[in-house]
């Protein structure tokens, strides 16, 4: 009902305009300029229309740099505000982004399907221990500056754990889109009346240095004279033999899939000797706190 208002108001404003004859001359000027405020405004305010290299750029912003950069009239958007409907939420979406989530999904992130009176929305999470408090924190804040989240900073939230008393995690949980509907339709599979994690085939188009990254940052870890094992256990040995293969055509790094010690769960072990070649590639991306994944010390 509001929206209904506003836009009537601004009918009225341009139907005023025209009956005043605003445009004659002398006004001619004054209209002119109106226009062109007009047009670079719909062109400024086009959610995530200049945002595509600005948080991740090689090298990447400081973060003083990032807060100058990020027109504040961005908190504005529908596209970014808590309690827009899922619905009127289309995008479009950035490249980034879309590498961020959809690479997320391979490790942390997990997908809710919301119900809507028309079609569902698609809400991503994730969730990270407090050791990695820094990454979760610079996750965060990468979506929060692109509309993607309500807040800046993680939710503190409690886990119950009969080892540990008062466990707590960062949980991010991004803003419900109805337009995500074909991830989570290609990430899940019904089995036995349970959702379960599968690997698209169109990962290949997602899986750049910066979603490779940020899947590292999650499920990775490094193996002291080994290499940099990447915890796949949801996944089925082919679809951890496609990502194996995948890495070693793609980025030219030497790659196996080996057992865990549990009973058909598999990770996907990068080679010591490609461990070079894996750090030039990702290196833009990681944040110093995280790159210990790397085997920096």
């Amino acid at each position: 009902m509001l929206n209904e208002t506003k836009d009537l108001d601004r009918r009225l404003h341009i139907a005023r305009g025209l009956y005043y004859g605003s445009y004659k001359s002398p006004r001619v000027l004054l209209w002119a300029i109106g226009v062109i405020i007009l047009v670079v405004m719909m062109a400024k305010l086009w959610p995530n229309c200049e945002h595509d290299n600005i948080y991740y750029t090689n090298p990447p912003l400081e973060l003083s740099q990032i807060k100058n950069v990020i027109p504040i009239i961005d908190k504005m958007l529908p596209f970014n505000k808590a309690r827009t409907k899922a619905i009127q939420r289309i995008g479009p979406h950035n490249k980034q982004v879309l590498d961020v989530i959809i690479c997320g999904m391979l490790g942390d992130f997990w997908a809710d399907k919301i119900p809507g009176n028309q079609i569902p929305g698609i809400r991503f999470n994730i969730e990270q221990s407090i050791s990695n408090t820094a990454y979760i924190h610079h996750l965060t804040l990468f979506f929060y500056k692109l509309g993607y989240c309500a807040r800046p900073i993680p939710t503190l939230v409690k886990k119950s754990d009969k080892v540990i008393e008062n466990r707590f995690n960062y949980r991010l949980s991004l803003f419900t889109f109805t337009n995500f509907i074909w991830i989570f339709d290609s990430f899940y599979k019904t089995v036995n009346g349970k959702n379960i994690k599968c690997v698209p085939f169109f990962i290949v188009e997602y899986l750049t240095p910066i979603g490779l990254a940020h899947w590292i940052c999650q499920d990775g870890s490094y193996q002291k004279g080994q290499g940099i094992k990447i915890a796949t256990n949801c996944f089925t040995f082919e679809e951890c033999k496609f990502l194996a293969t995948f890495l070693s055509q793609n980025y030219h790094l030497k790659t196996s899939v080996i057992r865990t010690g549990t009973p058909d769960q598999w990770c996907i072990s990068i080679w010591k000797e490609s461990l070079p070649l894996l750090q030039q590639i990702v290196n833009p991306y990681f944040i110093p706190e995280m790159k210990y994944k790397l085997g920096y010390f």
